[in-house]
């Protein structure tokens, strides 16, 4: 099996995990298939059980995201709404938005253009609370 799978063309996924005290951002870049939907899982199971208000998953530098790939993404928003962490995925490239789309999963899950618009509304909220606190 692992031979079928070095065969596969293109790269695949690059994870890197950037942690502060307002949110986690896993950021996964080139292709995400099933040589690395198992590495995603655990980083973003890992993330999540650490409870970081937000975790972002950072679809920006995917050139191709499979079905396994986002299967893995409704997991982790699962696991995070159970744990109470605000789960967000952040694509703007039509290889991960219209599968998205196509499988209804933007509905499921919280997607946004970029990672400012993903962590901004984390920032307002903490602002917001500073005031009225």
């Amino acid at each position: 099996m692992h031979e079928k799978l070095a065969c596969l063309p293109g790269s695949p996924a690059r994870i890197l995990i950037t942690a502060t005290a307002d949110e986690t951002v896993v950021a996964v870049s080139a292709e995400l298939d099933q040589r690395s939907t198992s590495r995603l899982r655990e980083a973003l199971a890992d993330e999540t059980s650490l409870g970081p208000p937000v975790l972002v998953a950072d679809l920006s530098g995917l050139t191709f995201c499979s079905v396994s790939g986002l299967e893995v993404l409704t997991e982790a928003a699962r696991a995070a709404a159970a744990a109470g962490v605000e789960f967000v995925v952040v694509a703007a490239q039509r290889a991960v938005v219209r599968p998205l789309r196509v499988l209804g999963l933007d509905r499921e899950l919280r997607v946004v253009g970029c990672l400012a618009e993903a962590v901004a509304r984390n920032a307002a909220a903490r602002t917001l609370a500073a005031e009225v606190g």
